[in-house]
């Protein structure tokens, strides 16, 4: 393990910035690669002056917007569909839609200042702001900000405790095997654990599922039912299109807005 080790960061310190460069475009482009590690791990090796600080911030910032400004061209020429690709990568898709359309709900574009520690939402943002219009300078110049944000405390974070990073990896060599078996158990049991909720959902989904014309057929024989939009705000305001009779309730106002929606007739949600 500790030649691993030596290994890994003999390699990084010959290839770092393409390393950081490629991990950091890797990541945004919505590949599940975490980049505070490598941050952190860069800003480290950076201590020994085996690589340049400035130069490591610089190149993550660059790898980072250069994705970040793909997203926002797809949000902004395809909508919806780019945003939707994005979840269907993560682990988590609808509390990542969730979470950031209700970030934009609150925020609009500033959400980019601080979506880079939100996870699935650090891709998503951008491709948001091009979904709600932004202009392209303002979206750069708060996405440049919300980049160093994120960016510049890890880099400096693992120079200045690269001594106690060093003795992290020295006691984890001391315990290779166990560990690294625990901590590969551990992740693939969490990756099992969410992909069986996942199917679990698509399929009570699927059971559940009304088809609009099935909706238009029982309004149209008088059968009564309860209509309610969940759409975000964002949504909302990209297609301000409501079904006749529809009561509007955005998702995350349900629990405190319960005792509007009748009980008695069946209810209809719908959603994005």
């Amino acid at each position: 393990m500790e030649e691993s080790i030596a290994s890994v960061i003999e390699f990084l310190s010959q290839h770092g910035y393409w390393v950081i460069f490629l991990w950091m475009f890797a990541d945004q482009i919505a590949l599940p690669l975490p980049s505070a590690p490598l941050l952190i791990g860069a800003g480290a090796i950076a201590a020994t002056g085996a690589l340049d600080l400035r130069i490591c911030i610089i190149v993550a910032t660059v790898a980072t917007l250069l994705a970040d400004l793909a997203w926002f061209e797809l949000g902004k020429q395809r909508g919806a569909q780019a945003i939707n690709f994005v979840c269907k990568l993560s682990l988590e898709p609808q509390a990542c839609v969730v979470t950031t359309r209700r970030a934009f709900g609150r925020y609009g574009t500033a959400t980019l200042l601080f979506a880079k520690y939100l996870p699935g939402v650090q891709t998503l943002a951008p491709a948001s702001a091009g979904f709600m219009g932004a202009p392209r300078f303002v979206f750069l110049g708060l996405d440049l900000i919300g980049t160093l944000l994120y960016v510049v405390p890890a880099c400096v974070g693992g120079y200045y405790f690269q001594p106690q990073i060093s003795r992290f990896f020295t006691w984890l060599a001391e315990f290779s095997g166990g560990l690294t078996s625990v901590c590969l158990l551990v992740a693939g049991v969490y990756v099992a654990f969410k992909a069986i909720q996942w199917i679990l959902f698509l399929r009570g989904h699927r059971l559940r599922r009304i088809t609009p014309e099935q909706v238009y057929e029982r309004k149209q024989s008088g059968e009564p039912l309860t209509i309610i939009d969940l759409r975000q705000r964002i949504d909302y305001q990209m297609q301000p299109n409501l079904i006749e009779g529809a009561m509007r309730i955005p998702i995350n106002h349900v629990k405190r807005r319960r005792d509007e929606i009748p009980s008695r007739y069946d209810v209809v949600l719908v959603c994005t």
